[in-house]
């Protein structure tokens, strides 16, 4: 699997374990994730994208909501388009 992808899954996966965390604590608030962590919950999303911007895949949304992702594909084929 290619680097990005890699990071997409990570970051992805730490989303799920995540997600009731981020509901239940952060509400109006955008939460930033890269590298498989929580990495900043800023009430800006300027900030929190600033936070990860170095990071070659990253999600940056608004708490309580679910995060907007491409398709992951590994060998060209898709194998997940939301987080359903």
């Amino acid at each position: 699997m290619p680097r990005y992808e890699e990071e997409k899954r990570k970051n992805l996966d730490a989303y799920q374990s995540l997600k009731d965390e981020i509901r239940a604590n952060y509400l109006g608030q955008y939460v930033a994730i890269a590298d498989g962590r929580l990495v900043k919950v800023s009430p800006s999303f300027k900030e929190a994208d600033e936070a990860v911007k170095s990071y070659r895949h990253r999600l940056v949304f608004p708490a309580g909501e679910e995060p907007e992702i491409g398709p992951l594909r590994v060998g060209g084929r898709r194998i997940k388009s939301s987080l359903g």
